[in-house]
């Protein structure tokens, strides 16, 4: 069996000598040492590949296909430069999704109703914990815009009531960050771990559940609020969307520079860019009035075009 450990290393150092930084691939690069080492995959064929394409069925078709980008370079790389024979990955087969994937953007009266049906007892199944996090889970999801995978991993020495924020350790970028609560919220949060926590050590999760478990959750939620749901969604992430339009919007009523708030979602949300940040800006009719009022040469890089289907 190759020492995997040692030339995944010596692929980075190859790319970083070629000028590449690297940085968000080396976490791929993780992925397929850990899939290779505990798989004890002696030799990189086509269903090798096929099967780490297929590892996590949650990713996107842009995600995947990067993964299977840096898969193919580190193929090309044992094939060329340590003459291992290895399956070489043609460059179409993971092709990325370019189709304009519209999401869900939750309107402030269906919003409103979602909040009024977390009270409910949408199942007697549930335990008074599981009815407990749900209903806060979903709160912080929304007026936060953290993923689900980033808000199941914070522990209890990651929350600081004093300063309302959640330290992120876990992100999809590994890159450590911190996320604002509200007052009301946080004193919510505070509650719960009051309740919950009290013989907790600080190194436990402070939401004991899983994304499969609200995912489920939030679509009895939205069932309960009349909400159509299809194949196409709405999603738990999409009010990882409506997070950011409710606030671009709530600033402009305000009558406030929109570039004053661009920094602190893209803080929030974790990008450094704003055409990273743009891939969450979608406009719906519930606020298309508003963000009218925004002509287009200040705001033309970053509002997309309006999909009448929207809604």
């Amino acid at each position: 069996m190759y020492d995997y450990n040692t030339i995944l290393d010596e692929f980075i150092q190859f790319k970083h000598f070629l000028g590449y930084k690297y940085k968000t691939d080396e976490i791929v690069i993780n992925e397929i040492k850990n899939y290779l080492i505990e798989n004890n995959i002696t030799e990189i064929t086509k269903e090798v590949t096929e099967t780490y394409a297929r590892l996590n069925s949650n990713i996107s078709a842009n995600t995947i296909a990067r993964n299977m980008g840096v898969f193919r370079e580190f193929c090309n790389f044992l094939k060329y430069y340590k003459d291992v024979d290895c399956y070489q990955i043609p460059n179409k087969i993971y092709p990325q999704n370019h189709n304009n994937f519209i999401p869900y953007i939750f309107s402030y009266k269906e919003i409103k109703l979602i909040y009024s049906n977390l009270d409910k007892p949408l199942d007697y199944h549930y335990s008074y914990y599981a009815k407990q996090v749900y209903r806060l889970i979903i709160k912080i999801l929304y007026q936060t815009g953290i993923r689900i995978g980033e808000l199941i991993n914070i522990k209890l020495k990651d929350y600081n009531y004093e300063l309302s924020v959640f330290k992120l350790t876990n992100t999809k970028n590994n890159e450590e960050r911190y996320v604002a609560i509200s007052n009301s919220l946080n004193k919510e949060i505070s509650t719960f771990i009051n309740k919950f926590h009290y013989n907790s050590t600080l190194d436990n999760y402070i939401f004991n559940v899983s994304n499969s478990a609200i995912s489920k959750y939030f679509k009895k939620v939205l069932n309960a609020c009349n909400i159509k749901i299809t194949d196409k969604g709405p999603r738990l992430h999409d009010l990882r969307h409506t997070f950011v339009v409710h606030n671009i919007d709530k600033t402009i009523k305000k009558g406030k520079n929109i570039n004053t708030i661009l920094p602190i979602l893209m803080a929030q949300l974790g990008h450094k860019t704003l055409n990273s940040l743009s891939y969450y800006f979608h406009i719906s009719k519930d606020i298309l009035g508003t963000v009218n009022k925004i002509s287009e040469e200040n705001l033309g890089y970053l509002i997309p075009k309006v999909d009448d289907n929207n809604e």
